[in-house]
């Protein structure tokens, strides 16, 4: 029988949810103990002034219905809110709520917690600029 083959992006993927779980598990204990994984599909496409569902959902690669779905449960929990849009009072912006702005904050600090300890891991292992590899080879012309 043949051994399976991990790919590429199977690791890549298992470190993303290995650095999410992290995550999840520091906001938790800083009080913030609703949150969920897929919640950071919202909050990491989310401009500071806010963003339109249909660009949260393409920016995510997901469809619109599921993002909405995101949406609504953490609006329902107090993090996000809808307004209208000045530029087309049709659309809605989701933004985020004074509870989503300090979850934010706290978020964010235990991110660049977790990057610098993976990063750190990471050159102790041989690999060097793994940032700056992976900026170089994500940018697009």
């Amino acid at each position: 029988m043949e051994e399976r083959r991990v790919t590429l992006v199977t690791l890549l993927l298992q470190a993303t949810h290995q650095m999410i779980d992290e995550l999840i598990a520091r906001v938790a204990a800083a009080g913030y103990h609703d949150i969920r994984p897929s919640d950071s599909r919202v909050f990491e496409n989310l401009d500071p002034a806010g963003t339109r569902l249909s660009d949260l959902a393409i920016r995510a690669q997901m469809t619109h219905q599921s993002m909405s779905e995101l949406v609504s449960g953490l609006e329902s929990r107090g993090y996000v809110t809808r307004v209208p849009d000045s530029a087309d009072r049709r659309a809605r912006i989701v933004c985020l709520t004074v509870r989503g702005q300090k979850l934010m904050r706290i978020a964010l600090d235990a991110l660049s917690e977790i990057e610098t300890e993976w990063l750190r891991r990471l050159e102790e292992a041989g690999c060097r600029d793994l940032r700056g590899a992976m900026v170089r080879l994500t940018e697009t012309e």
